[in-house]
C-alpha cells in the first residue's frame, strides 16, 4: 500500500507527511519538465534533504533503446566513488545489485550480509567515499523485460534509521517508479498512451491511492464496496501492464492520467 499520509485517520493528513506528499508532487512536476534524464536526477539531488537523505542512485539494464550493453543511469555519487566503483569492476560483486536481481522486495542495506570479506570492503569503501552509511534499494521489472535499480542513502545513525525507513519505504517506492517511466521515456522508449486505457472510476482509485488512502479509506469517499475498490485497481494494474499497485500509480502518474493534486 503507498502510504503518503501518515494521519491518524482518513482525514486530514499529519504536517510531516503533507510536507513529504508535497514533495513528492513538485518532484514528479519537475521531472516531467525535465528534458534529460541527468536533469532529473539534478531534481532529485535537490529534494533529497527534505526526506532526510543524502544521495540517490537509479540503474537501468536490458534496456531496449541503449545502442549497447552499458546499463541506464542517473546517480549524484561522488566522482571518486564512481571511478572505484568501475576500475575494481565492483557491479560483480555489489551485494545490493545481487539482492535486487534476486527479489522484488524494498532492500535495507543494514539487513545485507556482510560476512564475506569483499562484501565487507565494499561496504568499508562505499562508507570512506560518503556513498551513506544506510541505504534503501528498490528493484523494478518492466513490460520491456527490463532490470531498474533506484536507491536512496542517509548517514542518519542506526536509531534514526530505524524511525526514518518506514515513512521513506512508500514514498520513495513511488518515486522509483515514476522515475524509472520518466528515464524509459526520456531514452526513447516508445510508452503506450496508457491514459486512454482507463475508466474514470480506475483514475478515480489510483489518484486516492496516490494521495495514501487505503482501500477502505478509498471506498468510503467514493461511496462504494471497499471489493469494488479492489476490482477497479486490479483491472488498473492489468490495463497499464504493472506488477503492482504502486507501479500503475507511477504510470498514470506519468502519462498524466491522474495527477496527486
Amino acid at each position: 500500500m503507498i502510504t503518503l499520509f501518515d494521519g491518524a485517520d482518513s482525514g486530514s493528513p499529519a504536517p510531516r507527511a503533507r510536507r513529504s506528499s508535497e514533495t513528492i508532487a513538485t518532484l514528479i512536476d519537475g521531472l516531467s519538465r525535465a528534458g534529460r534524464i541527468p536533469e532529473g536526477a539534478d531534481i532529485l539531488r535537490g529534494a533529497m534533504s527534505t526526506f532526510g537523505l543524502g544521495h540517490v542512485s537509479y540503474v537501468a539494464m536490458n534496456v531496449p533503446t541503449q545502442p549497447t550493453a552499458l546499463p541506464l543511469h542517473a546517480v549524484t555519487y561522488s566522482p571518486e566513488w564512481l571511478k572505484r566503483y568501475v576500475q575494481r569492476s565492483y557491479i560483480d560483486i555489489d551485494p545490493v545489485i545481487r539482492a535486487g536481481l534476486g527479489g522484488l522486495l524494498p532492500i535495507d542495506w543494514s539487513r545485507i550480509d556482510r560476512s564475506d570479506r569483499l562484501v565487507a570492503r565494499f561496504f568499508g569503501e562505499a562508507q570512506e567515499c560518503r556513498v551513506g552509511r544506510q541505504g534503501l534499494s528498490f528493484p523494478i521489472r518492466g513490460r520491456h523485460h527490463e532490470f531498474a535499480l533506484f536507491s536512496v542513502t542517509s548517514d542518519v545513525s542506526d536509531r534514526e534509521w530505524a524511525e526514518l525507513r518506514p515513512r521513506l519505504v512508500p514514498e520513495m517506492l513511488l518515486l522509483a517508479h515514476h522515475f524509472h517511466q520518466f528515464a524509459l521515456d526520456r531514452a526513447g522508449v516508445e510508452i503506450p498512451d496508457y491514459s486512454g486505457r482507463l475508466s474514470q472510476r480506475e483514475k478515480d482509485c489510483l489518484r486516492w491511492r496516490a494521495t495514501g488512502k487505503s482501500d477502505w479509506d478509498i471506498a468510503q469517499i467514493m461511496n462504494i464496496s471497499e471489493r469494488t475498490v479492489k476490482f477497479h485497481l486490479e483491472n488498473a494494474r492489468g490495463k497499464l501492464d504493472s506488477l503492482n499497485t504502486t507501479q500503475a500509480v507511477a504510470k498514470a502518474l506519468a502519462c498524466g492520467a491522474i495527477a496527486l493534486y
